[in-house]
């Protein structure tokens, strides 16, 4: 068996979603209890709920009380999940040109055709090696073309993860967000290490926190293979 962390580290400095949320950042502290002496902690300032990997639920898009949100989700559905790597070959290597994700793209991958209904989805194009570029990570992710993501959908997936943090092109959007979120399929980015997995078919599991009246949240996300 072997176990793949997919999980990208929170540390200072990584990408960040620029000016729509707070950048988090980690500082040791310390403190004094008398009867136990000093201690030692940590705090995380800016910390919110789509802060590195996370998994989030429709209700981000179409709000807290129109959709289902993250305690809802029965952890049994996120344990030993079915999975499909899909490794994009188009070059991403130049983190200033904003790449698209096309239907042949996936279609190109020598899996496309293992995927299961209710499994997840995984596409990776190598872009987590811009984890801490926060200048390019999030503005110029890869983004899927408007055909692209209607093939995944059709393919009904319970999860969609990815190495990249934006599939929406935001200069030239491609207006699949009402239809994926319709779809219920559950958010799961970005990840790091997909390419390590070598497998056809590999199983996932993504454990969000156990945050009440959330529609996203960190996860700690691992693939497997047999």
């Amino acid at each position: 068996m072997n176990v793949i962390d997919v999980t990208g580290v929170i540390r200072n400095g990584m990408w960040s979603f620029g000016s729509l949320f707070p950048k988090p950042m980690i500082e040791p502290a310390s403190g004094y209890c008398e009867g136990f002496g000093e201690y030692f902690y940590t705090e995380i300032k800016g910390m919110h709920a789509q802060v590195g990997t996370y998994l989030e639920t429709p209700a981000h898009f179409f709000g807290f009380a129109n959709s289902f949100l993250v305690d809802d989700i029965p952890v049994s559905s996120l344990v030993d999940v079915g999975c499909v790597v899909l490794k994009v070959k188009k070059d991403v290597s130049d983190p200033n040109v904003q790449q698209a994700i096309t239907l042949e793209d996936l279609l190109a991958c020598e899996n496309a055709d293992q995927i299961r209904p209710g499994d997840c989805i995984a596409v990776t194009c190598g872009w987590e090696a811009y984890w801490m570029q926060d200048d390019v990570f999030f503005p110029n992710s890869p983004y899927f073309t408007y055909d692209a993501m209607k093939w995944i959908i059709d393919q009904k997936p319970s999860i969609l993860a990815t190495d990249t943090p934006a599939w929406e092109n935001l200069k030239d959007p491609q207006g699949f967000f009402p239809e994926f979120y319709r779809a219920n399929i559950l958010m799961l980015v970005p990840l790091t290490n997909l390419g390590k997995v070598t497998k056809p078919r590999c199983r996932i599991t993504a454990l969000p926190l156990r945050v009440e009246g959330v529609a996203a949240s960190p996860c700690r996300a691992v693939i497997v293979e047999d």
